[in-house]
This record gives C-alpha cells, sequence and structure tokens, in this order.
C-alpha cells in the first residue's frame, strides 16, 4: 500500500489527470462520511471536497509535494479540514458539541491592561514575513502538531516545519532584542 502511495503521488508531480481521477473518486465518499459531522449541507460539503482535491493536485504539480509522513488520504482530508473550518468561520458557524461534554461557567477575562511584554511581541510579530506569522500563529495560536502543520500546508515535511518556525522565531527574537 505504501508502494501504490508513493507511485501515486510520482503520478500526481507528473501532472497525471488519470491519477487525479483515482484519487478523486477513492476518497469522496469516505471524506463526504468523515465531513458530515460538520453539520454543513451535502452540496457544500462536495465543493469543499472538490477544492480541496483541485489544491492538493495543485500543489503536487507546482510545488512537487513529497509525502514521506503520510499519505494522500491524509493530506487530502487536512486540506479538506482546514477548508471546513474556514466555511465554518466565515459563516460564524462554530462546531456543536453535546452539552453533556462542558460545564459552562462565565470567564471573565482582563482586557484592559495588555503587559509591555505583549504590546514589543505585537508590534514587532507583524514586522516578520507572512509565511513566518502563519506558521508561528499555526504552532503557537491554534496549537497544531509539525505532523498537523506539514498536512495543512505546503511544507514538504516536518524537518522543513520545524527549521521554518526555529528561523522565524529567531528571527522575532532579533527584532525584539535590538529593535534597529
Amino acid at each position: 500500500m505504501k508502494n501504490d502511495d508513493a507511485l501515486l503521488q510520482q503520478r500526481l508531480r507528473n501532472d497525471d489527470k488519470i491519477a487525479l481521477g483515482e484519487v478523486y473518486t477513492e476518497y469522496r465518499e469516505q471524506f463526504l462520511n468523515f465531513a458530515v459531522r460538520y453539520h454543513l449541507d451535502k452540496d457544500v460539503l462536495m465543493d469543499i471536497y472538490q477544492d480541496s482535491v483541485v489544491a492538493m493536485y495543485q500543489n503536487f504539480v507546482e510545488k512537487q509535494v513529497n509525502l514521506t509522513s503520510s499519505n494522500i488520504k491524509t493530506y487530502l482530508f487536512g486540506i479538506g479540514k482546514n477548508k471546513i473550518f474556514n466555511t465554518l468561520k466565515a459563516k460564524g458557524k462554530m462546531y456543536p458539541l453535546p452539552e453533556e461534554t462542558f460545564q459552562a461557567e462565565e470567564v471573565v477575562l482582563d482586557t484592559t491592561e495588555i503587559t509591555a511584554e505583549q504590546q514589543l511581541l505585537a508590534k514587532h510579530f507583524n514586522k516578520i514575513s507572512e509565511s513566518c506569522q502563519e506558521i508561528l500563529k499555526m504552532y503557537y495560536y491554534r496549537g497544531l502538531t509539525v505532523k498537523e502543520m506539514v498536512s495543512l500546508s505546503h511544507y514538504k515535511d516536518e524537518n522543513t516545519v520545524k527549521s521554518h518556525k526555529s528561523r522565524c522565531l529567531k528571527r522575532l527574537k532579533e527584532l525584539i532584542i535590538s529593535p534597529n
């Protein structure tokens, strides 16, 4: 199975439209069954699936993606899940949790006082590149693992994500320490 996936990846990188059709057909029902839990209309989910397949295919052809730590299905579903979350966010919907999952408590946050460190961080965060901002947000704000970051982005493998995140963090620290 691993060899079949590697061969299929190579065919996608070679702009093989038949391989694209195979991926589309192979994972369509599985994706729709997976995505139904987000309570979106089936037509919307189908559009998301089609957009995800196109995005995946473009990544293989244009960026020559080579999945070493995951497979095509995981990569495709990661793209699809990200697109579902973006759709839910755009519609102002949140994924409904069963009431017994949590106890509702009122949480009061004091947002009137931002520390000097937070102000400094915010000031310099906007000076780093968009790709650095995005990778740091994925890791520190969204709490994604490196593996999840690989499946949701254009990065080729976990080592690439780790080194890019490290460089971005280093650059941010340099800006904060010596802002000149």
